[in-house]
């Protein structure tokens, strides 16, 4: 799979994201794609190819969020860098690993920007609200993660990034 290819999806899968985040509001909760672009990247993509689009990834989910840019950077690197260490083994068409993949990462990526902003000049309660919040936004990116991860497959597939599924011969 190309760097191009999977530029252009991340850019593509971000401005859904902001298209998505513009009509759904679920109490005050966005839809967030990139942990599934994340996995996308990792479970499919070579380590450097993956590293390089969870760094993309987190730096554009701080830029268009209004975030200290890099916030989400490490948690997206560490865990594209788990995963794809881990790729040989792991059954990647599996939709419940997909999801619990996309989900992990998201919500680990709300306890580490908690965790940041905690230790900021202004800390964060901890209270009930915000850890519902939290939790709500890992269940969307992880029913989101294998409907994503379908898609950009089948748009590999369609580039010619992806090799064709073999057909099997009825006799």
């Amino acid at each position: 799979m190309t760097k191009s290819f999977l530029f252009a999806a991340v850019v593509l899968v971000m401005a859904f994201q902001c298209a998505l985040a513009a009509l759904v509001n679920l109490a005050g909760v966005k839809f967030d794609l990139m942990p599934a672009m994340v996995v996308f990247a990792a479970l499919f993509a070579s380590w450097n190819r993956a590293l390089s689009t969870a760094v993309v990834c987190g730096l554009l989910l701080d830029a268009l969020s209004f975030q200290a840019l890099g916030l989400n950077v490490a948690p997206f690197a560490a865990a594209a860098a788990v995963i794809n260490h881990f790729q040989r083994i792991l059954f990647r068409d599996n939709i419940l690993l997909q999801a619990a993949l996309g989900g992990a990462i998201s919500l680990t990526s709300s306890v580490w920007t908690w965790l940041l902003l905690a230790l900021s000049a202004t800390p964060l309660p901890f209270e009930f609200g915000i850890v519902a919040k939290m939790a709500l936004i890992a269940l969307l990116a992880a029913l989101s993660t294998p409907l994503l991860l379908w898609l950009l497959k089948n748009a590999a597939r369609w580039w010619g990034q992806w090799p064709a599924t073999a057909e099997a011969e009825v006799f």
